[in-house]
């Protein structure tokens, strides 16, 4: 896997993630609190999907 294709997975596995994150966090804190702790685990979610197609194309 290309390092462009492992980029593009993370961004949109974590664009994802913060998105959904943010709706399920703002509904059950009932404040716009959520929004940050949904990107900070969207973030969180995308490096690490980084990090792991990384790992597997190396070793490959």
């Amino acid at each position: 896997m290309k390092r462009g294709s492992a980029v593009s997975v993370g961004l949109s596995v974590g664009i994802s993630m913060g998105i959904l994150f943010s709706v399920i966090f703002c509904k059950v804190l009932k404040s716009y609190a959520g929004i940050g702790v949904g990107i900070c685990f969207g973030i969180a979610l995308g490096a690490l999907t980084f990090v792991m197609f990384q790992a597997y194309r190396k070793k490959k």
